[in-house]
């Protein structure tokens, strides 16, 4: 139990969620402001930090309106996450308003080791606690009523580490935005390496959330998926319609789907060849929605994929009724962009 936990434990359960509610204002920067608190227990809170992460520095790719920060934690360890501008262009809402996409991490380092993220490289340092994770999402929320306009509306779990390792600080950090925010499950996405155990509990767990789900494929080929991902588990991809089909059961909502992420690798992966596994594989899986991705830098050994074999693959799947987009990669000037995060010193 952390600090506060210990604090609160024998309080009333409001007076907890009196404190979380107020971790979502951007007028409330401490405890002592959380008026709603009597004086003795903001007080006790004083032992207590406001926030747990601490920004070092941000950088800005000014071209695409994308930011990153590298955040250090209270024992140093240190993590990345991105905000994402866009601007809306729906008739409904506000048009012309800037939209925010926040990528938070889960994990300080990852273990996953995939061969085109530069996270991998970093290896395992921890897990992140809820709080770390929540106060990422609470930091870019004070950064923008600080220095811009516009308002966070998605949030994307697909920055360091693999969140289903961490899946209980994962959930409660959903849970918790989602109980104090305007933001619904639909607007909240978690991107997994596929970890047969987490992915077992989304199906099981009735306090996992009905949020959306991606799972990072990048091959429908055993072989090749191994190379590229070599926390690839044994049987994998043969257990994965099984499992599509209790998703679908535990989430039956039309809006519902699985998320299929493919990362292009030259001459590794973007054939005919796996062209053809990927249908095969994806038509087993219901309704499916495939994100083509083109390979951002991190290894001058391996390259991308040509646009035109990427715009090749998405028409062949639109043929077969798939619903498919390519990922617009933002941020990739500042070593934002997806699988670029390796905790480089942030500065202006």
């Amino acid at each position: 139990m952390d600090e506060l936990g210990k604090i609160t434990a024998n309080l009333p359960r409001y007076r907890f969620q009196q404190i979380v509610s107020a971790w979502f204002e951007t007028s409330i920067r401490s405890f002592d402001s959380i008026s709603t608190l009597p004086q003795n227990l903001r007080e006790q809170l004083k032992t207590v930090d406001f926030m747990t992460v601490f920004p070092t520095g941000i950088k800005e790719d000014k071209g695409d309106l994308t930011f990153k920060t590298l955040l250090t934690l209270k024992d140093g360890a240190t993590v990345e996450t991105v905000l994402m501008g866009r601007v809306n262009k729906k008739i409904t809402g506000r048009p012309g308003e800037v939209r925010y996409t926040i990528c938070v991490s889960s994990q300080v380092g990852c273990p996953m080791k995939c061969t085109f993220c530069a996270t991998g490289r970093l290896g395992l340092k921890r897990n992140l606690t809820w709080r770390e994770i929540l106060d990422q999402y609470r930091f870019w929320n004070y950064f923008i009523a600080d220095h811009l306009e516009g308002k966070i509306d998605n949030i994307v779990f697909m920055g360091q580490g693999e969140p289903m390792l961490n899946y209980e600080n994962v959930k409660l950090t959903i849970n918790a935005i989602l109980k104090n925010t305007e933001l619904g499950p639909r607007q909240i996405t978690v991107s997994t390496v596929g970890v047969k155990a987490g992915m077992e509990k989304i199906v099981t767990d009735p306090d996992w959330p009905a949020v959306r789900f991606a799972l990072s494929l990048h091959s429908a080929i055993t072989e090749t998926r191994q190379k590229l991902v070599p926390s690839h588990a044994p049987g994998f991809l043969e257990w994965l319609p099984e499992w599509a089909k209790l998703y679908h059961e535990r989430f039956s909502a039309r809006t519902k789907f699985v998320g299929i992420e493919y990362t292009f690798i030259k001459d590794a992966n973007d054939d005919d060849k796996h062209l053809k596994a990927l249908v095969k594989l994806a038509s087993k899986l219901g309704k499916t929605r495939i994100n083509l991705i083109p390979y951002n830098s991190t290894d001058p050994n391996m390259l991308g994929s040509a646009m035109e074999v990427i715009e090749h693959w998405r028409e062949e799947l639109m043929k077969k009724d798939f619903t498919v987009t390519i990922r617009r990669s933002q941020g990739q000037r500042i070593a934002a962009a997806c699988g670029q995060l390796s905790n480089k010193v942030a500065n202006d």
